[in-house]
């Protein structure tokens, strides 16, 4: 029923919009004109889609960055993720961890999202997930060399298996283009924290 609407107020704003380059060509002959009444159809067109939402065989690729508390340092990575139905997908990721406090590491994550619409039509969806994490923690070891400011930089590997648990919430903004907001806690012996992430991603 509200698809059916959609397309009736969509083939309306259609024929206003033909009637206007008709007229715009009568009046000033000008091909600026039809290209603005084009821009605006376009536009017209993006916000009468048919509402868009997590779906079975949904792909997606994006950028995201953010903030963790396990060493106080903003986070950057890259995501996928893959619908098997249109409640449950997989979404494997990479996240780099800046270096502070002598820290920085790598982080492969795996994550089960359970995505669910908030509200029938809606383009914003919830999502829980759980998952696994693997990290490399790198440590570095400042030793001063002599009483001058130069220093030897060693630094010591640690490499941990964790749990993950959080939410986030999503807005498709058309059916390609879609922007997320992620919180989630890991479980990983000394290194546990939590981590909040924006993302941006191209669905196909």
């Amino acid at each position: 029923m509200k698809t059916d609407k959609i397309k009736f107020f969509s083939k309306k704003l259609n024929r206003i919009a033909y009637f206007c380059i008709t007229s715009s060509s009568q009046k000033y002959h000008s091909s600026m004109n039809k290209s603005i009444i084009a821009l605006l159809l376009s536009v017209i067109s993006i916000s009468t889609y048919t509402p868009c939402h997590a779906a079975k065989g949904e792909k997606s690729v994006g950028l995201r960055a953010g903030f963790t508390t396990t060493n106080n340092a903003p986070v950057a990575g890259l995501y996928f993720k893959y619908g098997f139905t249109d409640y449950f997908r997989l979404a494997p990721d990479l996240d780099y961890y800046f270096r502070h406090d002598n820290t920085d590491a790598f982080a492969l994550n795996i994550n089960a999202e359970f995505p669910f619409a908030l509200g029938k039509g809606s383009n914003f969806n919830i999502y829980p997930l759980a998952g696994f994490n693997f990290t490399s923690w790198n440590t570095h070891n400042t030793i001063s060399v002599d009483m001058k400011s130069d220093s030897d930089d060693s630094s010591t590997r640690s490499s941990r298996m964790g749990f993950n648990v959080g939410a986030g919430v999503e807005y498709y903004a058309t059916p390609t283009l879609k922007f997320s907001v992620e919180g989630k806690y890991g479980c990983i012996k000394h290194f546990d924290g939590g981590i909040i992430t924006a993302s941006i991603g191209y669905v196909f």
